[in-house]
């Protein structure tokens, strides 16, 4: 243990933590947070439309009443995960474009960022495509000439404003502030006298980065539809691959080793690996859940199963420091890290225990989440337990997030306070050991005194 933990400090954590602390990393992990609300509110809905599967009794009365009117209230899911690309570029757009004004202190307007991103990204959306050396949108193709644009049938488009336009949102955002930022440093503006009202100036200020954005956009366009192909049918192939890999046993092993032995030695591994690079995954997967897909790996899975009480599993060492241990230092702990272990906050717990460095709670650290992700990942693959179909706070307590996040599965719930069990039996012995070594100097200690 103590050759891996300085091998990651020697070679890995200097670079995940420049990594961590670059402007897009920043701005991307603020954009993650955006679109958080947006994925719980059309979960509320969807879970209203689901209760009769929930609680069978239910049914006649939701049939003569709610269930009428699902079409007006399903509209909140529909377009709060149908546009959710949109909030993820106006998020990352506005941040991206605030790392630039607060940090480097250029003057640049973080709502003038989010509208060049948004505007960049609808750019995308459309299709092109060359036909005897014509260029026609997909949308514009008569019925005797209707094709399949790269696996993308003619009107479908309007699906990449959902999820699956999140990483090509992500990339426009990108392009766009970095245009703005570029012609601003190199003065490519109109400047308005003073006096002129801040708006008006704004706008005007804006002008020619919205030029030159359209011509590099139509560029990049052009350029695609020449070979046949565009911006989005270029990320689907690499992206499914990723997406494969978070969704594979081993890859989400992979992921969850990461992040833990990060932890181990001090770093946030949940805001670097998880926040930063797999979020934007599990919310896609969790919009095509929602639409009938079977991804494991998918919304708050993670917070459901793995990181029961924050990453690593601690409220089972937390209950254990409680009602077991025999050492002062341990129980004051766990009675004042109790509360915040029941919404998944656990750094009490791991810098005050202290877990970080400590030799006899690393591997149960690790080993919990790892048991527990197996657990959870086959009780979902063979149908025991129901699919993520719902965004929910990550700071749900144990048995509710799961409950809600697979839309009113009691099994869920079920397997979420079987994996708390789980990780309380791992803990154990070596929680014995260390409790034994601090009530040993606590009363070597009261001896000395």
């Amino acid at each position: 243990m103590n050759v891996i933990l300085n091998f990651l400090e020697k070679h890995l954590l200097g670079k995940l933590n420049r990594i961590a602390n670059t402007k897009i990393i920043r701005a991307l992990m603020n954009a993650g947070l955006t679109a958080v609300p947006f994925t719980i509110v059309a979960s509320i809905f969807l879970i209203i439309n689901n209760l009769p599967q929930i609680i069978p009794g239910l049914k006649t009365f939701f049939e003569a009443t709610i269930l009428q009117y699902s079409a007006i209230y399903l509209i909140a899911n529909t377009m709060a995960l149908g546009s959710i690309a949109i909030f993820y570029v106006a998020a990352t757009g506005y941040y991206l474009t605030q790392e630039y004004q607060t940090v480097d202190k250029i003057n640049i307007d973080s709502f003038t960022g989010s509208i060049l991103a948004i505007y960049a990204f609808l750019m995308t959306i459309v299709q092109v495509v060359f036909i005897d050396g014509k260029a026609t949108l997909v949308s514009d193709l008569t019925s005797e000439k209707s094709i399949v644009f790269n696996g993308v049938s003619m009107g479908s488009w309007i699906t990449r404003f959902s999820g699956q336009g999140i990483f090509v949102g992500i990339i426009s955002a990108i392009i766009a502030v970095q245009i703005y930022r570029f012609c601003i440093i190199k003065n490519i503006t109109i400047h308005m006298p003073a006096g002129v009202p801040a708006g008006v100036s704004r706008s005007f200020t804006a002008l020619l980065p919205t030029i030159v954005l359209t011509f590099v956009m139509l560029a990049i366009i052009t350029i695609l539809a020449w070979v046949g192909t565009d911006i989005h049918s270029i990320l689907a192939k690499p992206f499914g691959f990723v997406q494969e890999l978070t969704g594979s046993y081993f890859g989400i092993i992979i992921i969850v080793l990461l992040i833990q032995l990060l932890w181990a030695v001090g770093v946030h591994g949940t805001a670097i690996i998880k926040n930063t690079f797999i979020n934007p995954i599990l919310l896609v997967a969790l919009t095509e859940n929602m639409d009938g897909a079977n991804h494991i790996f998918a919304g708050d899975f993670v917070n459901m199963y793995l990181f029961i009480g924050g990453a690593g599993s601690t409220l089972g060492l937390c209950a254990l420091f409680i009602f077991v241990a025999k050492s002062k230092q341990l129980k004051i702990l766990g009675k004042a890290a109790i509360i915040p272990s029941l919404f998944n906050i656990n750094e009490p717990i791991i810098f005050g225990a202290p877990i970080v460095y400590n030799p006899y709670l690393i591997i149960p650290f690790i080993l919990a989440p790892l048991a527990n992700v197996t657990l959870a990942y086959f009780a979902t693959k063979f149908g025991l337990v129901g699919k993520v179909i719902s965004g929910i706070p990550w700071v749900s307590p144990v048995g509710l997030g799961a409950f809600l996040g697979t839309g009113g599965d009691f099994n869920a719930l079920i397997l979420a306070l079987l994996c708390l069990c789980l990780s309380i039996l791992i803990y154990f012995p070596f929680f014995k050991m260390y409790d034994n070594k601090l009530t040993n100097e606590e009363q070597e200690d009261i001896v000395a005194k």
